[in-house]
């Protein structure tokens, strides 16, 4: 059975009144609260029995902290199996990029595929102590076939930011697709498709 480990996204705040003030500050709709499931919940369901999907809520997602979703990942682990495929959205896809350039996987990893991945651009959110300064050989040594998802319109993650990816892994593979939702989106066809090819592949 394949294991596929899902690590959603989040937000993050330079300092505590920031992330206080956007409680209080945040535009409402009530959309948002009409639930609505999206990739993560049906992934499992659209890959079927000979796959495992594991999606874990990091620490506090509306206010990240890097070392918090480091301790946490690293004690997740201890259920990870060999040849495991790691997904990573959003803010889980630079937590993923800065935990695999900094610390070593005790499993081997098939596969990881960011989606939307920052880089350091801060112009639309903050990073914090996400923020990539510098990718070490570890992640493209660990990361088994390592994939790059981004949106050629995506409203939260700048057309820069893969190229700066690109140049420090430029062993990675990268895909482009639509992206306006930053694919926060019921389907997503392209991913299923993905990682049954990557999951079949020697």
């Amino acid at each position: 059975m394949q294991q596929i480990i899902v690590i959603h996204g989040g937000t993050t705040f330079q300092d505590y009144d920031k992330y206080l003030a956007s409680l209080s500050d945040k535009k409402l709709h009530i959309d948002r609260f009409v639930y609505k499931p999206m990739w993560k919940d049906l992934l499992q369901q659209e890959l079927g029995d000979d796959y495992q999907v594991l999606t874990p809520a990091m620490p506090n997602k509306t206010n990240a902290r890097y070392e918090e979703w480091s301790l946490w990942f690293e004690h997740l682990s201890s259920l990870f199996d060999d040849e495991v495929i790691l997904i990573g959205h959003s803010l889980g896809g630079i937590f993923l990029a800065k935990y695999l350039s900094e610390r070593t996987l005790h499993v081997k990893i098939k596969a990881t595929i960011l989606i939307a991945a920052p880089y350091d651009d801060e112009s639309d959110e903050d990073l914090t102590d996400f923020k990539m300064t510098s990718i070490s050989d570890k992640l493209a040594e660990q990361a088994g076939k390592l994939v790059f998802v981004n949106g050629t319109n995506d409203p939260v993650v700048s057309q820069s930011e893969p190229l700066k990816y690109q140049k420090a892994v430029p062993s990675a593979a990268f895909i482009s697709l639509p992206a306006p939702d930053h694919f926060m989106r019921e389907k997503f066809p392209e991913l299923t498709d993905l990682i049954r090819n990557t999951s079949t592949q020697e």
